[in-house]
């Protein structure tokens, strides 16, 4: 006969025993594993201690609790045609083979007590972070003839300034296609990529700073291969973020 539930977490906790107990688990490999799981499970929870916990957002506990329900409700026989009151109730199993005594359902508690706090203090900030706000949008057209060539939006995720530049087709010529961003002044522009030829769609990473020193004209300029970082004055697309 194994030695019960209760009587294995003892032997992890270091607890006293009966010797016969100890004999058991040791020329028994089933009871063996499980010590061996309880005593690497204390292990886990002593290298935790110096750990700060934190209390995890409602949402957490939701989660939890509706994870539990949906067990509990696969654990439950199924429902059978027969609702005669004579009927014999049926024990799917033992107990003790069902559930841990209490001391070793504590020694597991106090386990997951440990994990929920970890976990929680690393995933919590994950779980409740913002989604990604969008700070100004505008519509890209060309310089002369006012059509609409596409769009771009600036957006903040996770603290990082995106661009995202969506556009028709837009031929190169024999050059390339080059994104700037001009101040309001129109006394100064910056780089800040090339847009690969035909790309209908492309993001570049831009600084809070320039967007607050008013760099918010999008400039897409056709360029050639020719050495000068200066733009060429042959823009194709424009709009100002607002």
């Amino acid at each position: 006969m194994h030695p019960t539930d209760e009587v294995l977490a003892a032997i992890a906790l270091g607890d006293k025993v009966s010797h016969s107990d100890i004999e058991h688990v040791g020329g028994c490999p089933n009871c063996s594993a499980t010590v061996a799981e309880l005593t690497d499970l204390k292990a886990r929870v002593a290298a935790t201690a110096d750990v700060q916990l934190t209390d995890p957002p409602e949402l957490v506990w939701a989660a939890i609790a509706a994870e539990v329900d949906d067990h509990r409700h696969e654990d439950l026989p199924p429902a059978t045609a027969s609702t005669s009151s004579d009927a014999p109730v049926q024990n799917p199993a033992p107990v003790s083979e069902r559930h841990w005594s209490r001391r070793a359902w504590l020694f597991g508690a106090a386990a997951a007590g440990v994990a929920i706090g970890v976990a929680g203090s690393q995933l919590v900030p994950r779980l409740t972070q913002s989604q990604p706000t969008l700070l100004a949008q505008t519509t890209l057209d060309t310089l002369d003839t006012k059509k609409p060539g596409g769009e771009a939006t600036l957006i903040n995720s996770a603290g990082t300034l995106e661009l995202t530049l969506r556009v028709t087709p837009l031929d190169a010529g024999a050059g390339y296609l080059e994104v700037w961003l001009i101040n309001t002044d129109l006394a100064r522009m910056v780089s800040i990529g090339v847009l690969p030829g035909g790309a209908p769609e492309m993001v570049f990473p831009v600084t809070a700073t320039l967007f607050d020193q008013g760099y918010r004209i999008v400039d897409i300029s056709r360029e050639q291969f020719d050495s000068k970082p200066q733009h060429s004055g042959d823009s194709v697309l424009r709009g100002t973020l607002a």
